[in-house]
């Protein structure tokens, strides 16, 4: 997957919409200082939400509309917006339909062969504006576009972007922050970053099972005192009834001898 390209309208040094193609083993652009080589960088990561404002050179959002005539936010008359579109060749199938459905919340969002990323920033007043973005015409938040690209493996904090002075930077390094770099591009980070994830939730998964074993040691041995408590029961039972039978024989044997006694008793008064 590469960036096909680049469309700007308003951004920055670009006042009106701009086509830039992008192709996909080399591009250069070239000019002189001042010809908006840079800002071409920032409408990039502006799009893609890889930078924070002070990553692409700017106060505040609004900074990166067109304005020509430099005028401050006090001076403000009128809604003014810019937008960049980042237009991806996916035809290598690097993110799936159903990866790109997910975070466009609809399928109704065309061909994934070519992936659109639209942010667009607009000022309604001079205290207020809006950013909105798009995937592929779908209306989503910064957090949908995040998610898709890191399964591209395109991270803001990742190195898919070197800007002026990384290369130094790295050169400068210790041997093991290059080697975090390497891990990062590579995609050994992100891989030892799941490994200790998937590492940390078979942890809390154990403490789950070892808190559930432990409650079903309780509950048998309940039901071990209750079994006990049954037999005890039972067999509480089952003597009563023996009382009972042998109180019911004793009573039949008593009426016996009231019977005899009492047929004596009439012998004796004929």
């Amino acid at each position: 997957m590469h960036i096909k390209e680049l469309v700007l309208d308003d951004f920055k040094s670009f006042g009106r919409k701009t086509r830039i193609p992008f192709y996909e083993d080399f591009t250069t652009i070239s000019g002189p200082n001042g010809s908006g080589k840079s800002n071409i960088i920032d409408a990039v990561l502006f799009a893609l939400g890889l930078a924070r404002t002070s990553g692409i050179r700017a106060e505040k959002l609004t900074d990166l509309i067109y304005n020509p005539g430099h005028e401050d936010d006090e001076s403000f008359d009128g809604e003014r917006e810019a937008s960049v579109e980042v237009i991806l060749d996916n035809g290598d199938g690097a993110l799936s339909r159903e990866q790109v459905v997910s975070a466009a919340g609809s399928e109704k969002i065309g061909d994934v062969d070519e992936i659109s990323i639209r942010r667009r920033v607009k000022q309604t007043d001079a205290d207020t504006y809006y950013s909105y973005y798009y995937l592929n015409g779908r209306s989503v938040n910064l957090s949908d576009i995040q998610d898709l690209l890191a399964q591209a493996g395109v991270t803001p904090e990742g190195y898919n972007v070197v800007m002026q002075g990384d290369v130094t930077e790295i050169i400068t390094m210790t041997a093991g922050s290059r080697r975090e770099i390497i891990d990062e591009i590579a995609g050994v980070a992100e891989f030892d970053k799941k490994k200790a994830d998937a590492f940390d939730e078979l942890e809390t998964v154990q403490e789950r099972v070892d808190e559930a074993e432990l409650r079903i040691e309780e509950k048998e041995q309940r039901l071990d005192q209750l079994s006990a408590e049954r037999e005890t029961a039972l067999e509480y039972q089952e003597l009563r009834e023996e009382k009972s039978e042998y109180e019911g024989y004793l009573k039949a044997a008593e009426l016996e001898d009231k019977r005899e006694e009492l047929a004596a008793k009439r012998e004796e008064l004929e």
